[in-house]
């Protein structure tokens, strides 16, 4: 069960950690993690913000930590205290980010597995695929060998087309997400498509039937990536 105990940054107090002698955020004891929609936020473009490095920062660990304020400038990359925890009340009032009584990691073991199970519960119809930017299907739930192959290789093109393309979309759609569908002749998405870009690696990740994407399995599937792709923050 987590705990989303608010650390206002006028209001930030400081006391030594006994591991350590730094300074920990005082009255949380918390292990910090992403949230759903954090976890795809934090992923979900190549810009990096304050918010999106703290996020990514979390996740580039095997296992979650409570953190002192010195992590926070570190994970944030931000030239101070104050401006830390600026950024991470900001990814808290987004919804970003929680904390949790005990530390949390993401499922161990070889990828493909990993990223089965979670496509499994992402898709209302049991539905999903995830690619790399080469089309190469690393895991497929509830598609046929030929659709897997099919939605691999355009999820590769839709990947490229959104990154080369991607500030246009954002000015002419009035919104920086950057999900894509295959939709049927009444406008109803059968399959869509949410490109994540990890370090220096992109994949894709298509689901048919209605997206779960605020379950908290896609949390584990993107922290399992970041672990693997995305480099010490």
């Amino acid at each position: 069960m987590s705990d989303n105990t608010k650390w206002l940054a006028a209001q930030a107090l400081a006391t030594p950690a006994a591991e350590t002698g730094e300074f920990e955020l005082a009255g949380t004891g918390l292990y910090l993690q992403p949230t759903p929609a954090g976890a795809y936020y934090a992923v979900g473009s190549p810009e990096l913000t304050p918010e999106r490095h703290l996020l990514l920062a979390l996740m580039s660990m095997p296992v979650s930590r409570r953190a002192t304020a010195g992590d926070l400038v570190r994970w944030t990359g931000s030239d101070g205290e104050q401006a830390a925890y600026a950024a991470v009340y900001r990814a808290q009032e987004h919804g970003w980010i929680e904390g949790f009584r005990h530390p949390q990691g993401p499922p161990t073991g070889p990828l493909a597995p990993v990223a089965a199970a979670a496509l499994l519960l992402l898709s209302s119809t049991g539905h999903g695929l995830l690619a790399d930017a080469q089309g190469f299907c690393i895991a497929s739930e509830g598609f046929d060998a030929a659709a897997s192959d099919f939605l691999a290789a355009v999820s590769a093109d839709i990947a490229s087309m959104h990154e080369r393309h991607s500030a246009y979309l954002a000015d002419a759609s009035g919104t920086a997400t950057g999900a894509w569908a295959l939709v049927d002749m009444a406008g109803n998405s059968r399959v869509g498509f949410w490109p994540l870009f990890v370090g220096d690696h992109r994949f894709v990740l298509a689901l048919g039937g209605l997206p779960a994407l605020n379950h908290p399995v896609l949390v584990e599937l993107v922290w399992s990536l970041t672990v693997r792709y995305g480099g010490s923050t």
